[in-house]
């Protein structure tokens, strides 16, 4: 690799995963010549007007970027009022830009249409046209005041985020645009006059507040009629200055316009008919505009325009993330995670199952975790960062272990799309009470980044334990793997698989070889006459299987071309769904002489393992199985 010169390795010493301004002072810091480092940068910038940066100027670093970025950066902007026209090309991707507050770092200019005679698109402060880029704790504002169009943000790139930032600005503040542009605006604050967020991206605003400065309309979208989703409010508050009292939800700039509002906090200044035609009738055969659970003075919708909508429950399933931002192209970013974020689903929790499987079998009770005197707890060691995220891991060890014990890894189940690792911890301590090492591992589910990540990330956890043995006191060539439903099929996958595909990329100097598996309820075969998956499955795989037979094929344990077949116990409900594949995979053990137990527990619910009825003979079971494995 040619060399990077002695900054960038002073720079790259100082780089780490996700800063903060009160670790970036760094003295050594030198100012750099904007004319020698254009386009070769690929680490970290600061930026500060007072020189203790690379760079006095955000329009420098951002010459300074190379291109086409191989891993990503961040743009560190100090506090001061940077008065600049700035444009970040399509070239630039993968990007981070990070102000130290909204209200101390702050991007202006102060062009307006009829100056010069500019047009609306030439004023803006901020163009925004390459993609994967994020910004964070800035204030975008043009200061032209109420002059007719002045735009503060012009963004057309895709897999834009904007968190915590404030939009600044009258008329046109922002221009949220491009046909195959999506955008993301979290706890942000925008305010203007009139049309001030209009243009035709899919673009989601979450818990923002939007601030009307007139009576006027907030937005105009232009979605191309091909467009699913346009502007999509979420958990927002509508609020207007002093004296306002008549503002539309949004009118058309061009038809197809589609807008929503959910769960919205809406002031008085809402008018009663909430939307607009632009006195275009034929506007209101093709525009979508809606809202739903909504509160406020200005929510009620018994006076709407008649060619509005009301979502129903089951319509506002449909403006789920991951659903509005789907398409055909990739939704991860450089680390694997959704790029537009997630939230944790908690669906599948023990209480709510409880509640569930109680109607059928009234005498069970859930399993909660509780002290026990012979077990040592180690809680929250990370043994991943992807990105901003930590993934963390519990292991519990037998108080008694004066010799490296076998252990075992557990992987909790949920669809996976929801669950947590504490529906292992139970198991995990009784079965470290029977002197093994165990572990229950937090790992990346489907709302947050879709298959393989899963399975990168458990195997990345047995490295992890291998490489910390001795402080776990754990034996690496006795480890065993086990799962519960959708981590029942993790396991088996992990388990019976070794090739890069599934390996991910890793510096840990350990194997993510088990040598034994135990999948409770997992299915080994997603496309099979006994198996029911359907759309969790396909949120996770990333597409149902007429989408990707190639996915689901991969992920199933029981298709694998060159499995690497070891010891598996099979524990199982009465629903045959829940083992499809399993009765071949035993054959293929069998055929290979290779040592297999099923274990099924007529007449239980499938989450059989979280109930007092079955939680000592599952215990029991994984012993006596691991104990003939490892023996």
């Amino acid at each position: 690799m040619k060399s990077i010169g002695p900054f960038l390795f002073l720079l790259f010493t100082f780089v780490f995963c996700n800063p903060t301004f009160s670790q970036v002072q760094n003295p050594d810091i030198k100012a750099l010549d904007a004319e020698k480092w254009k386009g070769k940068i690929e680490h970290d910038i600061i930026v500060a007007q007072d020189g203790s940066g690379h760079f006095k100027t955000i329009g420098e670093a951002l010459d300074a970027i190379r291109v086409y970025l191989p891993n990503p950066l961040t743009v560190f902007i100090k506090a001061g009022t940077y008065k600049e026209k700035l444009t970040v090309h399509g070239p630039v991707t993968n990007v981070t830009f990070v102000g130290e507050s909204p209200e101390t770092t702050i991007i202006t200019y102060d062009d307006f249409a009829a100056k010069d005679n500019m047009g609306t698109f030439g004023t803006y402060t901020l163009k925004v046209l390459g993609n994967s880029l994020t910004f964070r704790n800035l204030t975008i504002q043009n200061t032209a005041g109420p002059v007719g169009q002045a735009i503060a943000l012009h963004a057309e790139g895709d897999r834009l985020v904007f968190e915590n930032c404030r939009f600044i600005g009258d008329q046109d503040t922002m221009f949220a645009s491009g046909e195959n542009s999506r955008q993301v605006y979290r706890n942000c604050y925008i305010e203007g006059t009139t049309d001030f967020i209009f243009g035709s991206a899919t673009a989601l605003f979450e818990n923002c507040e939007i601030h009307s400065k007139a009576d006027s309309y907030i937005t105009a979208a232009s979605t191309p009629a091909w467009v699913e989703y346009g502007y999509v409010f979420k958990d927002c508050k509508l609020t207007a200055a002093e004296g306002v009292k008549k503002v539309y939800l949004g009118r058309p700039w061009r038809d197809y316009a589609r807008t929503v509002f959910i769960n919205t906090d809406m002031g008085p200044h809402i008018v009663e008919e909430g939307w607009h035609n632009w006195n275009r009738k034929n506007a209101e055969q093709t525009v979508f505009y809606a809202e739903a659970r909504s509160v406020g003075p200005g929510a009620d919708a018994t006076s709407r325009v008649d060619w509005a909508h009301q979502l129903s429950e089951d319509e506002i399933k449909k403006y789920s993330n991951d659903l509005i931002f789907s398409g055909e192209t990739k939704d991860a970013d450089f680390y694997g995670n959704r790029w537009f974020g997630y939230q944790k689903d908690s669906s599948f929790n023990l209480e709510d199952a409880w509640k569930k499987d109680v109607k059928n079998f009234p005498h069970i009770k859930p399993v909660y975790p509780i002290h026990n005197e012979k077990v040592t707890s180690f809680k929250g060691h990370v043994y991943k960062t992807s990105g901003n995220r930590k993934l963390k891991l519990d292991v519990y060890v037998p108080k008694d272990a004066k010799f490296p014990r076998p252990a075992i890894v557990m992987i909790h189940g949920g669809g996976w799309k929801s669950g947590d690792k504490e529906l292992q911890v139970p198991m995990a301590m009784a079965v470290a009470q029977r002197g093994f090492v165990s572990a229950v591992v937090e790992y990346r589910l489907s709302p947050e980044a879709q298959y393989p990540a899963a399975i990168h990330d458990v195997k990345e956890a047995i490295r992890w334990l291998k490489v910390h043995a001795v402080e776990f006191g754990l034996d690496t060539s006795q480890m065993a793997i086990s799962g519960s439903s959708a981590g029942g099929q993790i396991a088996a996958l992990v388990g019976l698989t070794n090739s890069k595909e599934y390996e991910g990329e890793t510096e840990l100097k350990a194997s993510s070889e088990v040598q034994a598996i135990i999948d409770m309820d997992g299915v080994l075969a997603f496309h099979h006459p006994e198996s029911a998956e359907g759309q969790v499955a396909s949120e996770w795989l990333g597409g149902t299987y007429e989408r990707k037979p190639g996915v689901w094929d991969a992920a199933s344990p029981l298709y694998l071309v060159n499995p690497n077949l070891k010891p598996i116990l099979f524990i199982n409900s009465q629903y045959p769904r829940f083992h499809a594949g399993r009765d071949e995979l035993v054959a293929k053990l069998d055929q290979k002489d290779i040592y297999s137990e099923v274990l099924t527990f007529p007449d239980t619910p499938h989450p059989f393992w979280l109930y007092d009825r079955w939680f000592d003979p599952t215990v029991n079971a994984i012993i006596e199985f691991l104990d003939k494995v490892f023996l």
